[in-house]
């Protein structure tokens, strides 16, 4: 396997780990080593920076969620370094909040940037930044699956 593919594979597996909502598995797809990771989710206002940042934040998403799932599309990866990859693709989540009330999911569009080192143990994130789509972009892709969902015989 090259390790374009190995990174593919790294970022499929991070993202498969949200079924389970596995947050143990994803911080363990992230390179220990490193002093401060940095991870940037969209609905954040600042950069998580830092390893009490990062869990603080996984731990938050395993309580206040009911369920997640995301995939992965368009993976791009480039190699800056024998053992340093820059990988852009989009991320489709879906999420159902946590709650006393049954909420309908929730679910975006979002672009990631990510940075990942080679570790004797394989490929590992040591940055990663989620860039949404602006709110009209937003908007109009809501619709358009609400519509695709309603009269499915329309077109994609």
């Amino acid at each position: 396997m090259t390790a374009r593919e190995e990174v593919v594979a790294t970022i499929r597996h991070y993202a498969s780990l949200a079924e389970s909502m596995d947050f143990a598995g994803r911080k363990a797809l992230w390179d220990p080593d490193e002093g401060l990771p940095i991870l940037c989710p969209e609905e954040s206002e600042t950069p998580l920076i830092g390893w009490d940042a990062l869990d603080g934040y996984w731990s938050h998403s395993r309580t206040s969620m009911a369920s997640l799932k995301a995939k992965v599309t368009n993976i791009r990866v480039s190699m800056l370094a024998d053992d340093i990859a820059w990988a852009t693709y989009d991320n489709r989540w879906i999420a159902t909040m946590a709650g006393p009330v049954p909420q309908p999911p929730i679910s975006a569009d979002v672009r990631m940037n990510a940075l990942l080192r080679r570790k004797p143990d394989g490929w590992r994130y040591f940055q990663l930044v989620e860039g949404p789509v602006d709110l009209e972009t937003m908007t109009r892709q809501a619709a358009a699956r609400r519509a695709g969902d309603l009269f499915p015989d329309l077109g994609p």
